[in-house]
């Protein structure tokens, strides 16, 4: 009789164990979860480069800058480059709630380091004008946040930590868009009349290109 009871404790103690394990793991579970939707919808673009122009008497050629720029950047043909339109919030990335604009997005895949700077192009009426504007960001994937909260993992390598080839195709790439971007303005501003050489093409950042 006692040895059946307490081989019944037992399984009953057994059973409560393995019934506390699993919710002590749903809960750690639950907890990392949010954690990682915290830092990855937390994740705010870092701008490095930019440029903008207001073309005036513009109002309304948004898609045709944009369209502009999506062609003259085929035409160079640049090697691991993909283009996107999408809606962005302010941080430059996705956002279910708020405010958005629309942007092309420019990425070049050509490595994983390389994939986390992208060129936002954006074009947006200002009054009767048209603003036109790029900014170069960084910014891991989602993907990457995730990967860096976990212990040992390995954080996305910033600019200071291109080598040589990789911050020479960056540049290279962001001069391709810089470029096609001007272009653009360029075919936009003498289709209204208007002078384009008196623009100033230096890029207002760290790369500083023209």
């Amino acid at each position: 009789m006692l040895k059946a009871l307490f081989n019944f404790f037992m399984v009953l103690a057994l059973v409560f164990s393995f019934i506390i394990s699993v919710m002590l793991g749903a809960v750690f579970l639950g907890a990392a979860v949010l954690i990682a939707y915290i830092a990855v919808a937390e994740r705010k673009a870092e701008i490095h480069d930019n440029w903008s122009i207001l073309i005036e008497s513009a109002k309304g050629r948004r898609d045709q800058i944009i369209s502009m720029t999506k062609d003259f950047i085929s035409e160079f043909k640049p090697p691991y480059l993909e283009m996107k339109e999408d809606k962005v919030g302010p941080r430059l990335a996705p956002a279910p709630i708020g405010e958005t604009r629309e942007f092309l997005i420019i990425i070049d895949r050509r490595s994983l380091k390389l994939g986390c700077f992208k060129t936002f192009v954006n074009a947006v009426d200002y009054g009767e004008a048209l603003f036109v504007s790029w900014y170069l960001t960084y910014m891991p994937d989602p993907w990457q946040t995730v990967a860096s909260l976990v212990p040992g993992g390995r954080k996305a390598a910033g600019l200071e930590k291109l080598n040589l080839f990789d911050h020479q195709d960056l540049i290279a790439y962001v001069t391709c868009v810089h470029h096609c971007v001007q272009r653009a303005t360029d075919k936009l501003m003498l289709g209204l009349g208007q002078d384009p050489s008196r623009i100033d093409r230096k890029s207002r950042g760290f790369l500083g290109i023209s």
